[in-house]
């Protein structure tokens, strides 16, 4: 073989690798752009079918100076709450949640994560720009008219969940943090997804997805870890909320989490759920647990472990009964 030859092999086999990589480059960007479009979605969710009513559309710089743009809700207290949907979207299916936290007073925003509805951005980024998407929002949150600036809470869902656990062990000044299905970190996740499809070796083929990610994205998935970072949200109030029969994650993933965590704290397993679907095992349950759980936070002297401790004595306990008093003197 010539020497001419060589090359042209060498030249078109390294053409071809490089048109390989940028079609699944592409094709990645594509899969998680999302294909949902906020303010489209058919009935159950519309604010009137939740007795809302409707809201201020309004729109904020996030991360990367991506716009995002979302929903309002003036309350009639000082506090307000952040609403974080999961990674498939739309934010307006988190409309039940906005409805009985706006009944009780707070101030709600639910807007679209980045390359979801109709924010910006193109493509999710699998929670590595979206958390600090929620400091934006909170930030945005912050300078509305009625709103105490120290009065701000979040509240989660799946990656949403993650989000907002990560965004509130940056920022110190906010308040408490509902999260329902939180993972561990992305890599972990991204390896038992990536295992349970194709039934390669976990941590093989979760660095090999991870990497594709991280080249295709320009991210550092590894950064995305609420394991690590829930340990700093103490001593403000955590409550994490777990499906019993999450499909998508590993069984104790948010029990995982929680463990992590610092007091106070509060978790419950809704029995019969799946992943991110508690709200529509026990809707009046949940709404009572989570409008428990905002009063304390929001109390003049939010206490320092929450009791009776639903993770020690079942899914009977309810977050209504606190005290300040720590263990040994109680």
């Amino acid at each position: 073989m010539s020497m001419s030859v060589t090359w042209q092999i060498v030249i078109i086999s390294a053409i071809a690798i490089i048109a390989l990589a940028m079609t699944v480059r592409w094709l990645v960007r594509y899969i998680l752009s999302g294909t949902y479009k906020a303010g489209e979605v058919v009935d159950p969710y519309r604010p009137r079918n939740f007795a809302v009513p409707d809201p201020q559309i309004i729109e904020f710089t996030g991360e990367k100076e991506t716009t995002l743009r979302g929903r309002y809700w003036r309350g009639s207290s000082d506090q307000a709450i952040v609403v974080v949907h999961g990674i498939d979207g739309p934010s307006i299916e988190m409309l039940p949640h906005v409805a009985y936290l706006y009944r009780a007073g707070y101030h709600v925003l639910l807007y679209d994560n980045r390359g979801r509805g109709k924010s910006d951005g193109g493509f999710t980024t699998l929670g590595f720009l979206e958390w600090r998407d929620v400091l934006h929002a909170v930030k945005w949150m912050r300078k509305q008219p009625g709103i105490d600036s120290e009065k701000v809470g979040l509240h989660g869902l799946s990656l949403g969940a993650a989000c907002v656990i990560m965004a509130a062990a940056e920022d110190q000044s906010i308040c408490g943090v509902l999260a329902e299905s939180p993972f561990v970190s992305m890599p972990l996740m991204l390896g038992h997804i990536s295992n349970k499809i194709t039934r390669l070796p976990t941590l093989l083929i979760g660095n090999v997805v991870r990497t594709i990610l991280d080249w295709s994205l320009g991210t550092r998935l590894r950064l995305v870890e609420p394991y690590a970072a829930v340990q700093a949200i103490s001593p403000r109030p955590l409550y994490i909320i777990d499906a019993e029969h999450d499909q998508l994650f590993p069984a104790e993933t948010a029990r995982t989490v929680y463990d992590a965590a610092g007091e106070p704290k509060q978790f419950w397993k809704v029995h019969g759920a799946a992943h991110a679907n508690c709200w529509h095992v026990c809707p009046e349950e949940y709404e009572q647990r989570a409008i428990a759980f905002w009063e304390l936070v929001f109390s003049e002297n939010p206490p320092q472990v929450i009791y009776p401790r639903s993770a020690d004595l079942g899914n009977s306990a309810h977050p209504t009964q606190v005290t300040n008093q720590s263990p040994a003197n109680r």
